[in-house]
């Protein structure tokens, strides 16, 4: 049996990247394929799962693996991406890609995320023995159309069923509720569509529609502020428990994002039968029915729901099995077992050259700030 080497900057509740690992990890565990995990930083959340501090040097992951006698080494985050080929005359190696934000959406860091970007490309794709994407639009957005799709699920939301009509606010409370969940700091609101949300609760106030405006997502009381002089509740840092009755309790889920690699929070929405809506951008016309041209198309939506409960009480059930019925952790882990039994691609000679040294040591460094940086992040917020 097989055995693989999960590689993560951090495990921590809340983060998309250590719910993936961790979801997939727990199946393939138990069709008895032994898996670990090495990460910079955890918590709690995963203690049930062998969790190893490791450095991101190929050498500190070089000698876990060969301590715990993995064969495969999956990278999901940079740095690790970055040390990939020096490992490949031992193991097999994986670039696993979530992907990259466009890096003109970040002011401060951006070209830097470019140049991390630009060596992948060149130096660990064609260098890894396969690359897996997480979406489509992620195998185009890398440009390595030899990647393997493996996409993931929202199945690990519990399934509450279609909504009925006594659960939508209208006829109780005689306004609909929207919402959103989003990172709401400042790191990275612009590609969050965080002044989308706010534009869009702004108009909708001005049309005077019994609309309640929501936004939950990490951040700090500060982050909430914001939110709270436009109007809009703000829900901070919820629990697990917390989120899906908040998602739930919403009528209408709101996705401004203008790049994502699949949008975790849409389709967690979805799952839990609530209708949602997301920018026709990124991967959301793989995971979301109903697309938006542009912002102002939701208050089209909004106004359809006002006018036609029953309508939403479909749309929302549309939603609700367009996810429960195309994604699942099972068949993800499924994707993930078949990849370790499918023969490796081969490489070609191992790059020694100072030139490509030199280059991946000017790279990790800014890596590990920008990672530095999301967990500073989490640390400001509890976690």
């Amino acid at each position: 049996m097989r055995s693989i080497l999960f590689l993560s900057v951090m495990m921590e509740r809340g983060w998309g990247v250590s719910l993936e690992i961790g979801e997939i990890a727990r199946r393939l565990r138990a069709n008895g394929i032994d898996v670990h995990v090495g990460a910079e930083r955890s918590d709690a959340s995963f203690d049930w799962l062998p969790v190893h501090k490791v450095a991101p040097t190929s050498q500190a992951v070089r000698a876990l693996a060969r301590s715990l006698k993995v064969d495969v080494i999956a990278a999901h985050t940079s740095p690790y991406f970055e040390i990939l080929p020096d490992l490949t005359d031992e193991f097999e190696t994986w670039a696993w890609e979530n992907g990259d934000p466009t890096p003109a959406f970040f002011e401060k860091d951006g070209p830097q995320r470019q140049l991390i970007q630009n060596f992948k490309q060149e130096c660990v794709y064609p260098r890894v023995n396969r690359v897996v994407a997480i979406s489509d639009f992620i195998k185009h957005d890398i440009g390595w159309p030899d990647a393997t799709v493996v996409t993931l699920a929202a199945d690990h939301m519990p399934d509450l069923g279609v909504k009925s009509s006594s659960d939508f606010c209208l006829p109780r409370d005689r306004v609909i509720r929207v919402g959103t969940l989003m990172r709401l700091g400042k790191g990275e609101a612009q590609y969050k569509g965080n002044h989308l949300f706010l534009s869009l609760a702004e108009e909708v106030e001005k049309k005077g529609l019994p609309v309640e405006f929501h936004a939950a997502g990490r951040g700090t009381e500060e982050d909430a502020e914001q939110f709270r002089q436009r109007g809009i509740i703000p829900h901070l840092n919820l629990s697990d428990e917390e989120k899906t009755t908040y998602l739930r309790s919403l009528d209408i889920f709101v996705s401004m994002s203008l790049w994502e690699g699949f949008n975790l929070p849409v389709t967690e929405a979805q799952a839990l039968g609530t209708f949602s809506l997301a920018l026709d951008v990124g991967a959301h016309p793989e995971v979301c029915p109903y697309l938006l041209a542009n912002p102002a198309e939701a208050i089209r939506y909004i106004e359809r729901a006002l006018k036609s409960p029953e309508w939403l009480e479909q749309a929302s059930t549309s939603c609700y099995h367009f996810i429960r019925d195309n994604f699942s952790w099972d068949q993800t882990a499924q994707a993930v077992a078949v990849l370790l039994k499918t023969p490796k691609r081969s490489l070609p000679s191992p790059v020694k050259t100072t030139l490509y040294r030199n280059v991946k040591n000017a790279l990790i460094p800014p890596a590990r700030r920008i990672y530095r940086l999301i967990k500073r992040t989490f640390h400001a917020i509890g976690h």
